[in-house]
Order: C-alpha cells, then structure tokens, then sequence
C-alpha cells in the first residue's frame, strides 16, 4: 500500500508546515497540527501491533470524530487500506463489503456492539474498537485492490449492493488541491462539516483540503437542529458551513434564528440535491449569508462550485482541471458529462464498470440531464438509475427485491417523491391479493435495510402500471398513486384502514 502511504505523508507535511495552528476540534477535544500529526504517528504503531502483517484491509464504520480522523491517517501510515463506510448501513450491506471486498476488520464506535458479530478489541488511546468478524463460510474470492489504492468508499450501484470505489492517493489530493485553489480555501478559514466523512461531500471539501490549507476543522456531532447547528457555528465562529441542504431548510424555518452566530460565516457550501429556491432566499435574507452550490460524482470528486456571489442558480463552474460537457443522446436528453483529475480508478467489487461509464473521451456519463449557460451547469433532471436521498444513492430494486419477499405482494415499484417540505423521499407502490398492513412493510424494510433505504411512503394499487416488456409506466403511476392519495384524504372516500381492509388503494406515510 505505498500509495496510501504517501497520502500519509502529505498529511504530515502539511502538519510540519502549520504546527502549532490549531488543526482540528470535535467532542470537546482540539489538536493543533503538531500535536495531531504526534496522535497519528502513535495510532499507526498501535494499529500495527493490533492488525499483524496479514490484514490490509480495514473498514472504518464510525460517525464523524477527532478519533475517526486519527485513526484514518494512522491506518495509512501503517501500510494498510482505508474503506470508509457509513456509520448507517446494516449487516447486509457490511458481510456485502466483508466478503465483496476482502475487509478483514473494522474500527466502530467503542460501545459496540458490531452487526456481524465476531470479536471486539479496544484501541488504546482511542475511543474507537476494532472488530474482527467472523469469516464467511465459503472461502473469499474478493478481488485484491490496485497497487495504486490509496482510499476505497462506497455508493450504491445497480445490484443494490454498495460499490467500492478506488481511490489512488493521486486522485485524493488532486481532488483537495482542486477544492483548495478553486474556492479560495486558506488559512484563515474555520469550517464546520455536518457532512459524514463517508460522503463526498465531506470527503472533497473538509478530510484532506482543511489541512492542506492549514485551515482549522471542526466536526458536528449529534442530530441537526437549528438551535444545534447555530451553536456549534458559534462555537467554532465557523467561516465556512459545508451541509446538506436539510440543514439550510432547517435554519431557514428556524422559530428563532440565532443571526448573531453566523456573524463570522462567509459562505456556505450545499451539495447533494438542488437546493429549493425558496430555502435559499430565506436563508441568505435571515443570515446574511450566501450559499454556494457545489456538484460533485462520488466517482469524479468535485467538479462545479459557485465562485460569483451574485449568483442565485445553477451550480457553478468547473473547478480546476475539470471538464463539464453536455451531450444529446438519441433521446433528444442532454447528459452532464465530466472529465477530472480526481476521478476512481475503478470499482473493486464490480472490475470493470467505471470503464463502462466512460465515453470515447473519458467523459464520465453521469445520468444527469443538464445545459451550460456561460460555462455555467444547471441539472435539470435524471436519466434513470439510483435514487439520491440527501447524498445517498439508493437503488430502487434493492428495495423492491425486500417488498416483493413479503407475502402478499405481487409487484412493487420504488421511486422517487417529494414530502410537503418538498424534500426527496422514497415512494414504494405495492400491488397483491394479501393483507398486508403498515407495520408488516416497515418492518420488513427496517429489519433487511439501512434506515434511509426504508419508504417514506408507501401507496397499494391493484396493479403496477407495467409497459408489453415490464417497464413501469412511470406517468400513469404516479397519477393513479396521486388518485389514491385523493381518495384516502378526509372527505375522498373510505379511510386509509378501511381501505386497506377492502384491498383498494390507499397509501401510508412513515417517518423513518
């Protein structure tokens, strides 16, 4: 793993050079850069001792946290391969990744316990345990990663398992330095990151271009609320916000902003999903502050960000050593197309496929429909394929597969919706001659998948609208699920539990 190495030792070189700054703080606990570097130094010989020479491969399945980042920058030092997973996936997505992708073992929250079991060891020094499951009972047929690998995370692919991606640690810091020089990103800059480091858009904006910078990091912690966020930007007199845009629309609905906090805020940086319209006008009116939108391919790294402070939509414009095209397919579509320094080498759980994605050029089909105006990217749309649940690709038929295992249910179709907030929630349709009720389906999808894979809601038909070739019909469902929500609505007819009795449409709202 000499690549991972040498991203270690960017890290430390970027210690040496700002040394006493302070360099990260979360949880009541702050390194400056001397004393962060020395953290890491120590954890990479602890981990050493702990690992042996036969595992390479290790999982990091924790939420954000000043032992998280040690720890990362320790397993690199040491030799080894960092996969950074979400802290929300379940047993099913973790012996996918065990055995997909040869992880011998996991560093997770000390309190445990582990969802595939197996034996837990306490790191010393840190508030993080390493766990070592049990083999899977065939022998391990992963593929071994690239000699170049220097990170490996995850999205969800078309089998609904995540896919690994390959990270060489050129990739890594051409992404950092590309987001350093193309927002201006210095030394003087405090950011708070609600972003989990899994998702790219913590990975590209705060887990190496913070220190390259020499700028200070500061992690949030806990549920976001309002009241949580404007505390933790006054703690830090944060200049930099970098969240999701539920943490805007969260601040923007605010019964009592606290305006006084962002004070120090210069900008704030939304990625993941188009931010609504009317968030951002109520949050730039309230604060004061502007929101730059940043587009990002969890394949690609960064690509766009909003460098004018004049402007309101679109995405921006490319960064540094990134080339943004919009194709027209045979469709008439016009496809987001995107070429950059920072993209993977290839899934290491699917050998191949990145490839296929490519076009003649090297562009990247991101499935994104789109036009550039000036230079500047407006998304307009998506081609099919994943469904993305802020910053989370979710594959309809890994959902699907669950609610069509449930007795009764003859069909299903799992889709993209909106709540009364106007943010993306999963919709699943569900056709069947059984009874099935509420608490079945949610059960179901809770007990066999991440919680943010779980229907936000869930409507029966009589029948999924289906093409001569199978294909879903997507128009005619959303309008007989629309008629559905009508009629299950006071004065539409028979109650949503009546209906349910008589096996007639109706849906069913969850909160999960």
């Amino acid at each position: 793993m000499a690549d991972g190495r040498r991203l270690g030792e960017a890290f430390l070189a970027a210690c040496a050079e700002h040394g006493d700054r302070r360099a990260v703080a979360g949880g009541g606990e702050e390194l400056s850069y001397a004393g962060f570097a020395a953290r890491v130094r120590e954890r990479a010989g602890v981990l050493d001792a702990l690992l042996g020479p036969g595992t390479v491969n290790v999982g990091l399945f924790a939420a954000n946290s000043v032992d998280y980042l040690v720890s990362y920058y320790a397993l690199l030092l040491a030799g080894r391969l960092p996969f950074l997973i979400d802290a929300k996936f379940g047993a099913e997505e973790l012996a996918g990744i065990r055995d997909g992708c040869g992880v011998d073992a996991f560093l997770i929250e000390g309190s445990g316990p582990f969802p595939l079991g197996g034996e837990l060891r306490a790191v010393p020094g840190g508030v993080l345990a390493l766990a070592v499951p049990p083999a899977a009972g065939e022998p391990s047929t992963a593929p071994a990663p690239r000699p170049s690998t220097a990170t490996c995370r995850f999205t969800s692919g078309t089998t609904g398992r995540p896919k690994c991606l390959e990270f060489s640690a050129t990739a890594v810091l051409a992404a950092a330095r590309t987001w350093v020089e193309g927002t201006g990103l210095g030394p003087e800059d405090r950011v708070l990151c609600l972003a989990g480091f899994t998702n790219g858009l913590a990975f590209n904006t705060s887990l190496l271009p913070v220190f390259l910078a020499g700028a200070e990091l500061h992690l949030y912690q806990g549920l976001p609320t309002s009241g949580g966020i404007s505390r933790a930007v006054a703690r830090a007199a944060a200049t930099r916000l970098v969240a999701f845009p539920l943490a805007y629309r969260l601040l923007a609905t605010a019964a009592r902003p606290d305006v006084a906090a962002f004070a120090t805020v210069t900008r704030a940086v939304s990625a993941a999903a188009v931010l609504d319209p009317e968030v951002r006008r109520e949050f730039e009116t309230r604060y004061g502050v502007r929101i730059a939108d940043y587009y990002g391919i969890a394949e690609t790294g960064p690509c766009t960000y909003e460098r004018d402070p004049g402007r309101t939509d679109g995405l921006g414009s490319a960064l540094p050593g990134v080339a943004v095209d919009v194709v027209e397919l045979p469709t008439g579509e016009r496809e987001v197309r995107v070429r950059t320094a920072s993209m993977a080498d290839d899934y290491l759980n699917a050998p191949g496929a990145l490839a296929e994605r490519l076009d003649a050029e090297g562009y990247y089909r991101t499935g994104d429909l789109g036009r550039l105006e000036d230079g500047r990217l407006f998304v307009t749309g998506r081609l099919g394929g994943p469904i993305n649940l802020a910053g989370r690709k979710i594959d309809p038929a890994e959902v699907e597969r669950t609610l069509l295992a449930l007795d009764g249910v003859s069909d299903a179709a799992v889709f993209a919706d909106t709540d009364a907030n106007g943010e993306t929630v999963l919709h699943a349709a569900l056709a069947g001659a059984g009874r099935i009720g509420r608490t079945e389906v949610l059960d179901a999808c809770r007990a066999g998948l991440a919680p943010f894979k779980v229907p936000g809601r869930v409507t029966f038909l009589p029948a999924i609208p289906r093409s001569s070739v199978g294909k879903v019909r997507t128009t005619e469902l959303r309008r007989l699920v629309e008629d559905a929500r009508a009629a299950a609505a006071p004065g539409g007819g028979a109650s949503g539990a009546s209906r349910e009795a008589q096996g007639l449409p109706h849906e069913l709202e969850s909160n999960a």
